[in-house]
């Protein structure tokens, strides 16, 4: 699978990360405790989706590393999303 196929599937396949996902993607701009309430997902659980899908690409936080004690607000990357849903799609129909 391509690399950038594989984040998309990472990133969609857990109940978390998918749920975090939607809710960035409607509500841009977002803060953890808004995530949580939004979502149902626990402080925990939005707190390692949000992590993961920074990592991935999907997410970008309006702070930059060390966020100790601030409020970041997180945003998904449409484009970014769709660019490699398509590659995933891509390659599952190959």
């Amino acid at each position: 699978m391509p690399v950038r196929a594989a984040a998309a599937h990472e990133a969609v396949s857990g109940h978390a990360r998918l749920s975090v996902l939607r809710y960035l993607l409607d509500h841009p701009g977002s803060k953890r405790p808004e995530i949580v309430s939004g979502t149902g997902v626990s402080p925990g659980g939005v707190r390692a989706a949000l992590a993961e899908l920074e990592s991935l690409g999907y997410v970008v936080g309006d702070i930059d590393a060390p966020r100790r004690g601030q409020r970041v607000r997180y945003t998904a990357s449409r484009h970014a999303l769709t660019d490699d849903l398509t590659a995933l799609v891509a390659w599952i129909l190959r």
